[in-house]
C-alpha cells in the first residue's frame, strides 16, 4: 500500500523535483543559455520552498540541502541580474544614434555587464563541478527521515 501520509507525500515531490533539476541542470549549465539558467533557477527556488515546507518533519536534518539550494539560488541570481543588466544597456545602445554622445558610455556598461556575466557564469559552473551528487546525497539523507516508520 503506498505510503498516504504527509511524510510520504513530501518524499515524492522532493524527489520528482530533484529528479528535474539534475536532468536539466548539468545541460544549462554547460551551455550557459540563458533562458536554461532561469529555468534551473525556478527549479531550485521550487525545490528549496518544497523542503521549508516540509521542514517541521525534517528538523536539523533540512538544513544542508536548504543551504546547498540557497547557494545555487544566489549564484544563479548573480547570473540572472548581470544577464538583466546585459540585455537593458544593449536595448538602451541599440536605440541611439551611433553619433549619439551617450553610446560611449553605453557600450562600457554593455562590456561590463557582459565581464559580470561571464564572471558569475564561471562562479555557476564552478559551484555546480561535483554539486549534482553532493546534493543529491544530502536531500536522500534527509528524505529519510520522511519514513513511515517516524509516524509521519
Amino acid at each position: 500500500m503506498a505510503d498516504r501520509s504527509f511524510g510520504g507525500h513530501a518524499k515524492r515531490v522532493i524527489k520528482r523535483a530533484l529528479k528535474h533539476l539534475l536532468r536539466d541542470g548539468s545541460n544549462a549549465v554547460g551551455a550557459g543559455d540563458e533562458d536554461a539558467l532561469h529555468a534551473l533557477r525556478i527549479d531550485v527556488k521550487r525545490l528549496r520552498y518544497t523542503i521549508e515546507f516540509a521542514a517541521p518533519l525534517l528538523a536539523e536534518r533540512g538544513r544542508e540541502p536548504l543551504a546547498l539550494l540557497a547557494l545555487a539560488q544566489e549564484r544563479l541570481g548573480a547570473l540572472a541580474d548581470a544577464d538583466m543588466f546585459a540585455r537593458t544597456f544593449g536595448a538602451m545602445q541599440a536605440a541611439l544614434p551611433a553619433e549619439d554622445d551617450r553610446a560611449p558610455g553605453l557600450r562600457l556598461l554593455c562590456d561590463d555587464a557582459q565581464r559580470r556575466r561571464e564572471a558569475a557564469l564561471e562562479g555557476v559552473r564552478a559551484l555546480w563541478h561535483g554539486y549534482p551528487d553532493k546534493l543529491a546525497g544530502s536531500i536522500s539523507a534527509t528524505l529519510g527521515s520522511l519514513s513511515k516508520d517516524d509516524g509521519s
